[in-house]
């Protein structure tokens, strides 16, 4: 698919493409069409769900995303204050370990 294509079908003022990557799969969890006011919280059901991590509760991994090696620890944070303008954003998903 093309930009060309994806600003035709949505405008890329509250939309952008979406890449998450997470290592322990061979393809990545994309969304063409990923709304800017999207929060972190928001897109994580998602995310797991692509990659049939299912829900983290009960258990000692955490999932986190990651923008530039940076841990987004914000759930609240939209995918366009990630983005700061740019029509395409990158995100990993991580998995730490919770100590108990």
């Amino acid at each position: 698919m093309t930009d060309a294509v994806h600003s035709a079908e949505k405008p890329l003022d509250q939309y952008l493409i979406l890449h998450v990557r997470y290592l322990g799969a061979h393809h990545q969890f994309v969304d063409d069409g990923a709304a800017r006011t999207e929060t972190l919280a928001a897109l994580m059901p998602r995310v797991l769900e692509y990659f049939h991590l299912g829900d983290p509760a009960g258990h000692q991994k955490v999932y986190m995303f990651a923008h530039d090696g940076e841990v987004l620890r914000n759930p609240s944070t939209t995918l366009g204050e990630i983005a700061k303008g740019h029509e395409k954003l990158k995100l990993d998903l991580v998995e730490q370990f919770e100590q108990g």
